[in-house]
């Protein structure tokens, strides 16, 4: 009995909460932090320091839920693409579970901007295709501004939590 209150309190305090912060400061405060169309993503700050703390299944999982609840929330124009993106996000981020140690923390950096920079091009392609027919430039500006930002973000995060501590 104890163990089955202490597994539901770790779900409580480890996922429900802190997602739930997450998704209200992304759905009430990142309108201030915009910079014209240019957005962080906190919530897949969110994913990728889940899925290097507890691996690619918690990843996948966790990212196709806050993937739907941000579909279903109507912050997305296509419906699916969040949850396609944050599972894709969480899977590749599940590789650098227990990987700090073996890898080069070069490597391993340059790993988690690698998932983020991919995850916002799959974004940016989808959402931008007009732009991208349009004009390459803007397209690759808003690609590069997104990802910047985000990264930017996560660099902040990694002086408080760091990621490499996770794995």
């Amino acid at each position: 009995m104890f163990l089955l209150l202490w597994v539901n309190q770790m779900i409580w305090t480890s996922f429900v909460i802190p997602g739930a912060a997450t998704w209200l400061i992304q759905l009430l405060f990142v309108d201030f932090l915009s910079i014209g169309t240019i957005r962080p993503d906190f919530l897949v700050i969110l994913v990728l320091y889940w899925s290097v703390k507890y691996g690619r299944t918690v990843g996948i999982v966790s990212g196709f839920l806050i993937g739907l609840l941000i579909d279903l929330s109507g912050g997305a124009s296509f419906f699916g693409l969040s949850p396609l993106i944050y599972s894709i996000s969480g899977y590749l981020g599940g590789y650098l579970s227990g990987q700090y140690s073996r890898l080069n923390p070069i490597y391993f950096t340059v790993s988690w901007i690698a998932i983020l920079a991919f995850q916002f091009l799959i974004f940016c392609t989808i959402q931008y295709q007009d732009i991208w027919l349009l004009n390459p430039q803007i397209f690759w500006g808003k690609w590069f501004g997104t990802t910047l930002y985000t990264v930017s973000f996560t660099g902040i995060f990694q002086v408080v939590f760091p990621l490499h501590k996770l794995s």
